[in-house]
């Protein structure tokens, strides 16, 4: 009897040993699938933000919505008035009583039957007239509407063609704002239109740093049984809004000569402007932080999913872009400004280097130093020895003696430039040599100039320079 009562004992807690351990399961597993899920929401929220970052990178690509020159010209026409799409009422089908048998026995009582018959024939005939007419004119009003619109439209169209300032600037305007970006901002889109130079500037309203992420990415404290948010540091959202605002440019530029199909670009200018407060004054103001330029060959030369946006910018589009340490975009004077009012672009004494007489490009360069703080002596325009200029600085450091060489070329500079500058600066008094052109220098000229104490100052870094100190200039090819 003892033997079957500890029996019952065990078995009892058997099952209890293993009923509680078949719930400490349950809360382990319900524990680790609240973790999983929790490490998945913190995963999910990061992937969230990456493929918004993503989505900002690839804005370079975005195409507007399509809008022809025709819907566009026609947003401006007013519709057909309301009153002309009312048909008038048609007159209801003529319905006779049937004659009684009187008016059919009674000559008299027939008479008045079919004169009853006739008045009601003659006012249907007459409503009906009425209403065919009344039907006609309204209908003959809505095809003179349309054709008025037809000639209109074929009017502006031709216009256009012919590079009217005011339709070719308030179209672009339009198709610029058909491009939808992952993110919303104030539309605030400028431009000014040069028919002679075929040239389209463009004031376009950035976003501001709002649209980059606080946080880089979210995670899961085990310890506190939350999700936390990483905050991003400032350096990082600075790089991500500056490239963000580098593809808006490229984008602008890409969308604009993608859409020109009667060819009337030549030339973009973008000048990319935002919304800010000077602390000094508390006052609004609107500074620029970028401005662009460059003409459809160029543009279309470039693959746009292979560059590095910010060297295209300022190398192939002489783009005006001041960056401090910390990535932060400073105010830049633009390469030239749209007149709103006008819808023209506005005269600016912006050089171009390509087009100056090189004597002058000289005489350039030599205010350019001088605005640097050298003392300069130029050297006669002709027989100079291949020397353009000589550059002195009484800096105990760095000062001394320098020759430099001007040249205005299209095509880069090749070895023997070189090595004749180099000729003559041997056989100077010089410390060191500047060579100075307004195009590229190959890689094996940079090595040669660094073994043999020349300073190479290609088109890009010169107008840098130019811009800095005062003369404004680019470098458009023509």
């Amino acid at each position: 009897m003892a033997k079957k009562g500890l029996e019952k004992f065990t078995d009892k807690v058997a099952k209890d040993l293993i009923k509680k351990q078949s719930i400490r399961d349950e809360q382990r597993k319900i524990r680790e699938e609240y973790l999983e899920n929790k490490y998945k929401e913190a995963s999910d929220l990061t992937n969230d933000i990456e493929v918004y970052i993503e989505s900002l990178n690839n804005i370079i690509n975005i195409n507007p919505n399509v809008i022809s020159i025709e819907e566009f010209i026609k947003r401006d026409i007013q519709d057909v008035p309301k009153e002309f799409l009312v048909p008038y009422t048609k007159p209801i089908e003529l319905s006779l009583r049937k004659p009684t048998l009187l008016e059919k026995i009674s000559k008299k009582s027939k008479q008045k039957y079919n004169l009853y018959i006739q008045q009601e024939n003659e006012k249907y005939e007459k409503e009906y007239k009425l209403y065919e007419e009344n039907e006609n004119n309204r209908k003959n009003k809505i095809k003179a509407h349309n054709l008025q619109v037809e000639e209109i439209i074929k009017t502006k169209k031709e216009l256009y063609k012919n590079q009217d300032a005011t339709l070719v600037s308030n179209y672009k305007a339009e198709i610029l704002k058909q491009v939808q970006y992952p993110f919303e901002f104030k539309r605030c889109i400028n431009t000014g239109y040069c028919k002679d130079s075929k040239k389209l500037v463009i004031d376009y309203l950035l976003p501001d740093r709002k649209i980059v992420p606080g946080t880089i990415r979210y995670e899961y404290k085990k310890t506190i049984d939350s999700i936390k948010p990483i905050p991003i540091n400032e350096k990082d959202k600075n790089n991500i809004y500056n490239q963000t605002i580098y593809s808006v440019a490229l984008n602008v530029i890409k969308n604009i000569f993608d859409k020109d199909i009667y060819n009337n670009i030549d030339t973009v200018v973008f000048n990319g402007y935002i919304n800010d407060i000077d602390l000094a004054t508390g006052q609004d103001i609107s500074p620029y932080i970028i401005s662009a330029m460059v003409d459809k060959n160029t543009f279309n030369s470039i693959d746009m999913n292979r560059i590095d946006k910010l060297t295209c910018l300022k190398e192939t589009m002489q783009g005006r872009i001041d960056i401090n340490s910390k990535l932060c975009l400073n105010s830049i004077t633009p390469i030239c400004k749209c007149d709103y009012l006008n819808k023209s672009v506005e005269n600016n004494d912006s050089i171009n280097l390509l087009d100056v007489d090189p004597f002058i490009l000289e005489d350039l360069v030599s205010t350019l130093f001088r605005n640097m703080g050298y003392d300069v002596l130029q050297t006669n325009k002709t027989n100079d020895g291949g020397i353009d200029c000589i550059l002195n600085h009484d800096d105990p450091i760095v000062g001394g003696k320098v020759i430099a060489q001007v040249k205005r070329y299209k095509n880069n500079i090749d070895i023997p430039k070189l090595r004749e500058f180099e000729s003559v600066l041997r056989n100077s008094d010089a410390m060191k040599g500047i060579f100075i052109s307004t195009s590229n220098f190959s890689s094996n000229c940079e090595k040669f100039a660094s073994d043999n104490n020349i300073s190479l100052i290609n088109g890009n870094l010169l107008v840098d320079y130019f811009n800095q100190y005062g003369i404004n200039s680019h470098i458009l090819h023509k």
